[in-house]
């Protein structure tokens, strides 16, 4: 006797066909860049993907493990500039520790993480 597959329903339904897991949204763990270095996404293996997009008018620079610069790091342009990383495409980029600097304190950034629940 051959088995079924339910059509997914959800998007969710969708990725615990094809990945055997569940996941959740959340926020990063900053919602603004400074000029001093600042995590705004911790290492999480279970993270599965990360968007990461300057709300700023001035620019931001990421960098995963060490320490962001302005000279050693993603650059993100202003109003807008964003990177997106998953799993499939990225290996492990998404689930490491990421770090943020800006040109101006208080530079908004928003920060979203999938993480597996």
């Amino acid at each position: 006797m051959t088995q079924q597959t339910v059509a997914p329903r959800t998007v969710y339904d969708l990725i615990e066909q094809n990945l055997g897991v569940n996941v959740e949204y959340r926020f990063g763990d900053a919602t603004d860049a400074d000029t001093a270095d600042k995590i705004i996404a911790r290492n999480d293996p279970g993270r599965v993907a990360l968007v990461v997009v300057n709300l700023s008018a001035n620019i931001a620079y990421i960098r995963p493990i060490r320490i962001a610069t302005s000279t050693a790091s993603i650059r993100l342009a202003p109003s807008g500039g964003s990177i997106a990383m998953n799993w499939r495409d990225d290996l492990i980029l998404q689930a490491l520790e990421w770090h943020a600097i800006a040109s101006v304190d208080n530079s908004s950034i928003f920060v979203l993480e999938a993480v597996i629940r």
